[in-house]
């Protein structure tokens, strides 16, 4: 856990984009995206579209918590979900958290989450990945 988080938030690449606020109904292609504090998906679902590269990988490096916000029905009717499309796996997809995640309710969720506190799976959410917390539960 300590060496991929490590590896994770040390990642560089020639291009690397920072986001903001709610990602939701955002797609977005394989990359490195660094989010200099919280990052949220609530309003729709995050797409992640490896455009036919089925070795592509996200890395999002996070300096705070992560929360995506879901309700409704499975998967989230409101948003809140992590969607891959054109090839994606959810073994390529790395959510690198300074501090704590929380998956919404109802909400359909793909990758690894490597949080340096804790990880909360709120009910009726799923998730294709890991969820591994380094200092709490």
């Amino acid at each position: 856990m300590v060496a991929a988080f490590l590896f994770a938030e040390a990642a560089t690449a020639t291009e690397t984009a920072t986001v903001a606020g709610d990602q939701g109904g955002q797609t977005l292609a394989p990359g490195i995206y660094i989010s200099t504090s919280t990052l949220l998906i609530q309003s729709g679902s995050l797409t992640l579209d490896a455009q036919g590269d089925a070795n592509a990988v996200w890395i999002f490096q996070i300096a705070s918590d992560f929360t995506t916000v879901g309700g409704g029905t499975y998967p989230s009717t409101s948003g809140g979900n992590v969607f891959l499309t054109g090839g994606a796996l959810a073994k390529n997809v790395f959510w690198q958290v300074g501090r704590s995640a929380s998956i919404g309710d109802y909400t359909q969720f793909n990758g690894n989450v490597l949080a340096m506190t804790t990880i909360t799976m709120n009910p009726y959410s799923n998730a294709l990945g890991r969820m591994l917390a380094q200092n709490g539960a």
